[in-house]
């Protein structure tokens, strides 16, 4: 029996990325193949979950990558991580259904618990209570950066002693 890993997926938001919503651009291209060599090499060995909160971006490009993943025969579950139900208003339409796509075929979209979500006031509030709930139930935590901006969750992760996988969207350089 394989052993039972999971990625929490973190990212800085997407309008902070170079190239913000054009999947076209051969670095965004890039990024996923990254992220797919990252997810298949770990499935390989495990049973492996991809979690992220399923937001605009690098999020739900990570959970359309871990389905392409599990499509190609590996082992690998979806978990997303909803910080509240309307965060997909005011998204265009295919994006919406990108993201429904990925909500009706994920194996787990857990509602956060209320200790995550008793002090949220905002949505960026219910966005960290998100990630926290990921880096709380994760084994390894997967940052894209851009450049110098680093995913706020990447200091809560490091509290709780996770190690990080860097990946910097801007040359796709990729540390610990």
């Amino acid at each position: 029996m394989k052993k039972e890993y999971t990625a929490a997926i973190v990212s800085v938001p997407v309008e902070q990325l170079r190239y913000k919503y054009n999947e076209a651009e051969d670095i965004v291209i890039g990024l996923k193949q990254k992220l797919s060599t990252i997810f298949q090499e770990v499935a390989r060995d495990t049973e492996f979950t991809v979690m992220s909160n399923g937001d605009f971006g690098v999020p739900l490009w990570s959970l359309e990558i871990a389905l392409a993943v599990r499509g190609l025969g590996q082992s690998v579950k979806i978990g997303v991580v909803v910080p509240c139900d309307l965060q997909d208003e005011g998204w265009a339409e295919d994006w919406r259904d990108r993201y429904y796509k990925v909500i009706e075929t994920a194996d787990s979209a857990p509602a956060l618990p209320p200790e995550y979500t008793d002090l949220c006031e905002t949505d960026k509030d219910l966005y960290e209570a998100a990630d926290r709930y990921m880096i709380d139930n994760c084994d390894i935590v997967i940052a894209v950066t851009a450049g110098e901006e680093i995913p706020d969750a990447v200091g809560y992760a490091l509290n709780k002693d996770r190690p990080v996988i860097y990946i910097d969207s801007d040359t796709l350089e990729v540390t610990q």
